[in-house]
């Protein structure tokens, strides 16, 4: 990578870089669902700020992952997936999001799985990239540059029989790097990649943050991934969840214990009834799962109070 520098870290003077050389962008990630882009972005971060599930349409917010680098930071942001499926609210806000995530950005991951045949949502993505890209003629106002790198993900994958078909559309592209988000094989390749086609700047996160979402967020998105990989087909999609408290508090035995309430929203009674299961049973499975993950990655202990209820119109409150 001849033009990625390397040096001191840059520190932030007056909003200036100190090392003029130091790099600093914004790269997206795209790509059809479960192709694997949240566990890339874990991956790329070195630590879980996206949740992951096999389900579309976990991903609904766009998020920021911060990587440093000697050379410079990149902000990733993770989008949703392009998914063909029926026209409803909540799929046509995860689309407007991933286009909305595309504004002002430096580099376009177009993260795609081998081990698939190429799709029409595939082909939604690549439509999208090259219009990044290779904006039309006359387009005002004209963004900034940017380019692509295509990432073939599942690289630990024996069989991946579309791999050649991806490599052969390899000239689109700046670049091509091949990873395996779940192992972490080739993550610096990709960073270093990326890193090249940074402008020089100033970071825009200070040294040490990796992420933008706040603990609340991270929160309601740790017990929605329990939703999704505990309930049927269904109920994912008609639920999200809303923290309400979060507080220090200490145990019986003094040890510290962080309280969190929070409701999980459901558009009917059905789904409502669902939800909280047999004598509550499914509930307190979710809360179980979220708890024991929570409890591991914060070290200490943790009470989830979770009350499920109806709210019909949450997905029209979407922005």
């Amino acid at each position: 990578m001849a033009d990625c520098v390397r040096g001191e870290r840059a520190s932030i003077i007056g909003g200036m870089a100190e090392d003029e050389q130091h790099k600093a962008g914004i790269a997206v990630l795209v790509g059809r669902t479960n192709v694997g882009k949240s566990t890339l972005l874990n991956a790329l971060v070195g630590t879980k700020i996206a949740i992951v599930t096999p389900r579309p349409q976990t991903t609904r917010e766009t998020y920021h992952g911060i990587v440093n680098r000697p050379e410079g930071q990149i902000v990733f942001v993770d989008t949703p997936g392009f998914f063909k499926t029926h026209p409803s609210r909540l799929v046509q806000n995860l689309h407007h999001r991933v286009r909305d995530a595309l504004e002002g950005i430096n580099v376009v991951v177009h993260v795609v799985d081998p081990t698939r045949s190429i799709g029409e949502e595939d082909r939604m993505v690549s439509e999208l990239v090259a219009h990044v890209t290779h904006p039309p003629a006359g387009s005002d106002p004209m963004p900034p540059p940017c380019v692509a790198i295509l990432c073939l993900n599942k690289l630990d994958v024996a069989e991946r029989p579309f791999r050649a078909d991806w490599l052969a559309r390899g000239p689109q592209y700046a670049a091509t790097v091949e990873v395996s988000a779940l192992r972490g094989q080739n993550v610096e390749l990709l960073i270093q990649a990326i890193l090249r086609y940074l402008p020089v700047g100033p970071a825009y996160y200070p040294e040490g943050q990796i992420t933008n979402v706040t603990h609340e967020f991270w929160l309601a998105e740790i017990i929605r991934e329990k939703i999704f990989l505990l309930t049927g087909q269904e109920l994912p999609y008609t639920a999200t969840v809303q923290v309400e408290q979060v507080e220090d508090r200490k145990t019986k035995q003094g040890e510290p214990l962080l309280y969190v309430k929070a409701a999980v929203l459901t558009t009917d009674d059905r789904h409502q009834r669902m939800l909280i299961g047999a004598g509550g049973r499914k509930i307190r499975e979710i809360g179980a799962a979220a708890r024991q993950e929570l409890e591991v990655a914060m070290n200490r202990k943790v009470f989830l109070d979770l009350t499920v209820l109806v709210d019909k119109n949450w997905i029209e409150r979407l922005p």
